[in-house]
């Protein structure tokens, strides 16, 4: 796939985010239970910046988050996709640099619904299409976060397993657990 792909399960498209979608893209930055297993002190609308980052992964690097769309309405209920590492290796030692990193969030009407299992399978598929490993973390405390890992097959790799270095010292979510799938051979 190239920049700017589009995926279609049965319920949903993934597609680039786009301007227009701003206004929902900091929806999910300023709500206090989304961001609750991000360890972040301050709600902050970091939407432009976030858009701005997806569009160049996907112009650089042929892969990005992607909007999630409900068919059945058309409207944005999510944010899954696939991204480089980012985090530096002093954080992560293991991690090759070809590694690929998956995640999600979705609003909070659309949990417990299948949609973020349904839309992370076709991005670690995809995933799994462009290189040889993905990884996924979330902070300890995401229990319904690595469970969806684990649905994803994803074997949870505990010596990979870090405190976020921007979360705050003592916080909850500072502890970090990694998940990862290979490629079958």
């Amino acid at each position: 796939m190239s920049e700017g792909a589009v995926f279609e399960t049965e319920r949903l498209w993934l597609r680039p985010w786009v301007e227009a979608d701003l206004p929902m893209l900091a929806s999910f930055s300023l709500d206090p239970v989304l961001m609750r297993h991000f360890g972040r002190a301050d709600l902050l609308d970091d939407s432009v910046e976030r858009l701005q980052r997806m569009q160049r992964f996907d112009r650089e690097l042929g892969f990005a988050f992607k909007a999630v769309v409900r068919k059945a309405d058309g409207r944005i209920i999510g944010n899954c996709g696939l991204k480089p590492i980012t985090l530096a290796p002093e954080v992560m030692p293991l991690a090759r640099a070809e590694d690929i990193e998956i995640g999600w969030l979705f609003r909070q009407d659309c949990w417990g619904q299948g949609y973020a299992l349904e839309a992370a399978s076709t991005m670690l598929e995809w995933g799994l299409s462009l290189g040889e490993r993905v990884i996924a973390l979330t902070a300890a405390s995401n229990e319904a976060s690595w469970g969806l890992m684990r649905r994803l097959g994803m074997a949870h790799m505990p010596d990979w397993d870090f405190d976020y270095p921007e979360v705050e010292e003592g916080h909850f979510a500072r502890s970090t657990v990694v998940y990862a799938k290979e490629r079958p051979s």
